[in-house]
């Protein structure tokens, strides 16, 4: 499952260079370009001289000469409209097209980067949050702690996905909306368990040991406690990760979503349930199980042995005195 996780987490970052209608490389007359590096993927690319890249690219002759490119993988748009709607898997599309006629497969690979960008940027968000949070009040002495457990119980009453569905209402729900909002949240698991674990942590001998030697807050956090966190602190950032690409799903399917620019699995499921009387079952299908799959992976990693909590990791040689 670790060894999928880090093959989504590729995929997810390669999609531009795997699904694109623009080339990786090109050079037509004399001049060389990387047209699938460009940002603004939404908009039809045309080539020199008028027409698209893949028509250019067809009418190359096969002997070679002067001018060549170098398409991706897949040579199509998550954007462009290549077949008639609602098309399901064949040859052309091994997973269909959707209700505008646009390709599923280039679609899943650019929604699974969507998918990355939230999950990351809440995880990162949400750890610093509460890492920092949760170390003032493990060792922060009772005011510290006590104002870090007042304000987790206050965030606490907010579930992620409530909150972002208010916030999108009334100011749209683009990406990074989704992520301030879940970041702004979602950082009171972190701060539990790094609370709890210092909590403990700190009364152990060498930690004592340390400070009785002259280790200040800062050298006995980042020395001798910090290693000791690393494992919880992934483990719920993998958590983290999972709900955050469930409650953008779920927003996108909802339409409140960061709108046509953004390929999303949750916009293809809306698709999915829109035309599921119409036979169209490719569009729930595919995008469903890339995102139980990426749940499931982000799970199946928290949970795995070297994630647990290793308390004895923070144990390091103590300076001599």
């Amino acid at each position: 499952m670790r060894k999928g996780l880090v093959a989504l987490v590729l995929v997810a970052a390669a999609a531009p260079f795997l699904a694109n209608d623009r080339p990786l490389v090109a050079k037509v007359d004399g001049a060389w370009s990387f047209p699938a590096f460009e940002t603004d993927a939404a908009v039809a690319a045309a080539a020199p001289g008028g027409g698209t890249w893949r028509d250019r690219w067809a009418s190359m002759p096969a002997s070679g000469g002067d001018d060549w490119i170098i398409m991706p993988p897949w040579p199509l748009s998550p954007h462009e409209v290549c077949a008639a709607a609602l098309e399901g898997p064949s040859a052309e599309h091994p997973l269909g097209v959707d209700d505008v006629g646009r390709d599923v497969l280039a679609r899943v690979l650019h929604g699974a980067r969507t998918a990355l960008r939230v999950g990351i940027g809440v995880a990162v968000l949400a750890g610093l949050l509460g890492v920092v949070l949760g170390a003032l009040a493990g060792l922060g002495g009772r005011a510290a702690d006590a104002c870090v457990r007042r304000a987790v119980e206050l965030f606490t009453c907010f579930p992620g996905l409530l909150a972002v569905l208010a916030v999108a209402t009334l100011f749209g729900g683009s990406t990074l909306t989704v992520v301030l909002v879940l970041g702004a949240v979602a950082w009171t698991a972190f701060a539990r368990i790094v609370r709890g674990e210092l909590l403990s942590l700190r009364e152990r001998p060498y930690v004592a040991a340390a400070r009785d030697l002259g280790a200040g807050p800062l050298q006995l956090l980042f020395r001798h406690l910090a290693p000791a966190l690393r494992g919880p602190v992934l483990a719920t950032a993998a958590f983290v990760a999972a709900e955050a690409i469930l409650v953008e799903a779920t927003l996108t399917f909802l339409g409140l979503g960061s709108g046509l620019g953004t390929v999303s699995w949750g916009a293809l499921l809306d698709q999915g349930r829109a035309h599921a009387a119409e036979g169209a079952w490719h569009l729930w299908v595919f995008p469903g199980l890339a995102v139980a799959g990426t749940v499931i992976a982000l799970h199946q990693s928290g949970r795995r042995p070297g994630l647990s909590r290793d308390r004895t990791a923070g144990t390091r040689p103590l300076p001599s005195p």
